[in-house]
């Protein structure tokens, strides 16, 4: 079970037994633990799993988008034929996973050793790195993501500032790369720091960031 009272935090503990939700949306399972439960066919929209226990559970037909899988303990669990679009697997567990007859678009693969799973294919509309990503930010930039760092609405997912308030840098490769320089700033201007709503994905926060900036 998780810990009460932390802020931000769904709960999520399936042992045993078929979940009897259809479609999960909005969700940060941080330290969520399951076990040979049954996700087959559910719908996983905008979630994040950060230090999930997912192990030897079943997400037959399962259809992913824009969810995170960071430090996630997959071990053993069947994937077969589900879909996945812009998802994260960052430092995920995946020994003896399957992934028969899964479809992987636009989903980033972080210091996650693929080759422990079983009947993963991948194309290259899809992203493999062995490591986060260094990188050089203007200081215009640098300001403008401090501004958001201690954001109660973005704070407690990691999302953009790890433990100890360094930068995220996947997330911030992912929006400049989706939006550009120019773009990211004007969007995190128009914000001022100011969230519509929590953050609990790095699309999540493209989303966010993405709609500010055209209506400067």
């Amino acid at each position: 079970m998780l810990p009460k009272g932390q802020k931000g935090v769904s709960r999520l503990s399936v042992f045993y037994k078929a979940s009897k939700t259809r479609n999960v949306r909005n969700k940060f399972y941080s330290k969520a633990q399951c076990f040979r439960a049954n996700f087959s066919n559910v719908s996983f929209n905008n979630v994040n799993f950060k230090g999930a226990m997912l192990t030897s559970c079943s997400f037959k037909k399962a259809t992913f988008s824009q969810v995170e899988f960071l430090g996630t303990n997959l071990k053993k669990s069947n994937f077969t034929d589900a879909t996945f679009k812009y998802c994260v697997f960052s430092g995920a567990l995946m020994k003896k996973v399957n992934f028969r007859n899964c479809r992987f678009e636009k989903c980033i693969f972080v210091n996650t050793n693929l080759r422990q799973s079983k009947h993963l294919v991948i194309d290259d509309t899809n992203r493999i790195f062995d490591s986060h990503p260094s990188l050089k930010l203007d200081s215009e930039l640098e300001y403008l993501l401090e501004g958001l760092r201690f954001n109660p609405k973005l704070h407690n997912s990691r999302v953009l500032h790890l433990k100890g308030g360094k930068l995220n840098s996947l997330t911030v490769q992912i929006l400049i790369e989706r939006l550009g320089n120019q773009r990211l700033k004007i969007g995190l201007e128009v914000l001022s720091g100011r969230l519509p709503y929590r953050v609990v994905t790095a699309n999540n926060l493209f989303n966010i960031i993405d709609k500010a900036s055209r209506t400067a």
